[in-house]
């Protein structure tokens, strides 16, 4: 019997039955190689449901080795999170979590699900270090009343505080960095991620659609074995005059099979179900990527405007030197007062320049770096993935194989003088009968080639000694 230790590390507990989810087998609730939640940071588990007045709603219980006291979180907490952290780390890769659904939201399969990518979330999240300690994960992962509100009250940064926190984040980068070549990379590299995505998209629904087929064969397959159980308890018990020891499926003696039999349903693995969450997975990492790209675009677009309102604010500022004050803008100021303001708002809109550049350094940097990682990390999913779909393809296979060796065995002891045990089925004597024939016809037609040949070499002096007497009749004539 093959070594299937492998293959169960893809089957994680179950803590979902309390809400009504019946575990499969082959169903993959949090992120792959296995590893055990409790070494994680941070993590979720035991889904429960929460009534209330108005809606309701599945609350999980946060844990993990970061955790320090008894935490409950619910969808709608990660999501405020997630928000904030796009907001406050403008052209950062940040993990993706699941999108947000307007209904069905305590529908057991999408609490599953949820939960593979929340706890996905958490694992990538904590690796990395400036996001995992940034404000708003340390407000997330602490005892805080209301942890959606308390997240969605940070107010929004400005460039100088944004650039701060990345300084902190990023101490060395490249102070000399080409943002022109930088966002031609980003273009590149965003137009192949759409198209990208859309060959993701389709390569998923082809998954789904084996996935749903193998599920079908599987209930086929278990159809089968039941009916040819029926068959034996109505048809062959009475064939066999009503002796149990002629039968397979229903022999007593045959445990082996029996308990087979019984463990076969929960034994049956679907391997499509790793490819489905794979290429879930790559969709989200897919339009995180594409988002941060996005953001970078935006500030160095932001930038862009920025300039433009200098020069225009420096245009101003020449005129009203010049004396030509604008009329409006004269009525209520002096100007003095005009020309102050000009000058104030220059300073500030150089210092946004200033920052808005250095920022967009620091972020360009980065993402030319992430963009390997991610190029990397989506290689070596791949081939993570392909390898989970092998072992499970494979323990799909053992578990069939195994079910029909004991079958063949038990075939072997009630009717030993056939041989079941040959993978190749015997062969009746007159299935060699056409061979013979054929070889008899091919003996026949080589006598018959042989015949023809001695016959045409006894013509030969014959044809030769009349074409002699014909070419002297014709010299006689001439």
């Amino acid at each position: 019997m093959e070594d299937n230790t492998e293959a169960k590390y893809y089957s994680q507990n179950d803590h979902l039955a309390a809400i009504g989810f019946q575990a499969q087998p082959g169903d993959i609730y949090y992120m792959n190689p296995p590893k055990e939640l409790n070494t994680y940071p941070m993590y979720i588990n035991d889904p429960k449901k929460v009534e209330k007045t108005i809606g309701s709603f599945i609350q999980y219980t946060m844990d993990g080795t970061d955790i320090t006291e008894p935490l409950y979180r619910r969808y709608s907490d990660f999501f405020a999170l997630h928000q904030k952290l796009i907001q406050r780390w403008p052209g950062i890769y940040i993990p993706p979590i699941p999108p947000k659904k307007i209904s069905g939201n305590l529908d057991p399969n999408l609490i599953k699900t949820r939960m593979r990518l929340l706890n996905r979330f958490c694992l990538n999240l904590s690796n990395i270090e400036y996001l995992y300690k940034s404000e708003e994960t340390n407000i997330f992962r602490n005892n805080i009343p209301e942890v959606a509100n308390a997240i969605n009250k940070l107010p929004e940064l400005n460039y100088g505080e944004i650039l701060a926190r990345m300084k902190e984040a990023f101490p060395e980068y490249n102070e000399n960095y080409d943002i022109i070549v930088g966002k031609g990379k980003f273009s590149q590299f965003e137009s192949f991620l759409t198209i990208n995505a859309n060959k993701i998209k389709e390569f998923r629904e082809m998954v789904n659609n084996a996935s749903e087929k193998r599920e079908t064969d599987i209930k086929q397959f278990l159809e089968l074995i039941k009916n040819f159980t029926n068959y034996e308890k109505e048809n062959m018990i009475n064939y066999a005059d009503k002796n149990e020891n002629a039968l397979i499926f229903n022999n007593p003696s045959f445990n082996n099979l029996s308990e087979k039999i019984i463990k076969l349903k929960q034994e049956m693995i679907n391997p499509f179900v790793a490819f489905k969450d794979w290429l879930q997975e790559e969709e989200l990492d897919v339009d995180a990527m594409q988002l941060a790209i996005k953001r970078i675009q935006m500030l160095i677009e932001t930038e862009g405007k920025l300039v433009d309102k200098l020069k225009s604010i420096q245009e101003d500022i020449k005129k009203d030197g010049e004396g030509a004050v604008n009329f409006f803008k004269s009525i209520f100021k002096k100007k003095e007062e005009i020309l102050a303001q000009l000058r104030k708002e220059e300073q500030e809109t150089q210092e946004k320049i200033d920052n808005i550049r250095e920022i967009i350094k620091i972020v360009g940097d980065n993402m030319e770096n992430q963009i390997e990682v991610f190029k990397n990390d989506k290689a070596n999913n791949y081939y993570k993935y392909l390898k989970m779909f092998a072992i499970m393809q494979r323990e799909s296979n053992r578990v069939v194989r195994e079910l029909w060796d004991l079958v063949k065995e038990a075939l072997n002891q009630i009717n030993p003088k056939e041989d079941y045990n040959d993978d190749n089925p015997p062969k009746n004597n007159d299935d060699y009968a056409p061979a013979k024939n054929y070889q008899l016809d091919q003996n026949e037609n080589e006598n018959e080639i042989h015949d023809e040949k001695e016959e045409e070499q006894q013509q030969q002096p014959e044809e030769k000694e009349e074409k002699e007497e014909k070419q002297d009749d014709e010299n006689h004539e001439e």
